[in-house]
């Protein structure tokens, strides 16, 4: 996989499937439920913010604690 570019933010909803080693559909649903991190489109591209990412992650984290 290639690195991000410094100026991107975001990242594409099948690179962070890839990143978090996930199915891509378990991703899809649980943006449906609303279960997941914010995500938003691009064109008809989804799309997630990497801050949101990150703060939805630490936000697993605790409640996992």
């Amino acid at each position: 996989m290639n690195s991000p570019s410094p100026l991107r933010t975001f990242v594409w909803v099948e690179e962070l499937a890839e990143e978090l080693d996930v199915p891509l559909r378990r991703l899809r649903h649980w943006r449906r439920v609303g279960k997941g991190p914010k995500a938003f489109l691009i064109g008809r591209r989804l799309a997630y913010d990497r801050t949101d990412v990150r703060k939805w992650l630490d936000r697993q984290r605790e409640q996992a604690s």
